[in-house]
């Protein structure tokens, strides 16, 4: 059975440990991935930063998450 992963970090927090993760939505059992940003107050930048520490913290953590 697949575990539904949802990955969330926040603007100004972005060490690893920030990066929490827990069980995801219904969607996630459907092999989709989906990214929701508020882009506010997020500049491209930082959203193309943040991506990055979430592609760091899934590639650190076991595979799949549990």
């Amino acid at each position: 059975m697949a575990f539904p992963a949802k990955f969330t970090i926040q603007r100004g927090k972005v060490d690893l440990k920030d990066v929490v993760v827990a069980a995801g939505a219904a969607e996630a059992q459907t092999d989709t991935f989906s990214l929701n940003m508020d882009v506010t107050n997020l500049t491209k930048g930082e959203a193309v930063f943040l991506i990055d520490e979430l592609k760091q913290k899934v590639m650190q953590m076991p595979w799949p998450p549990l």
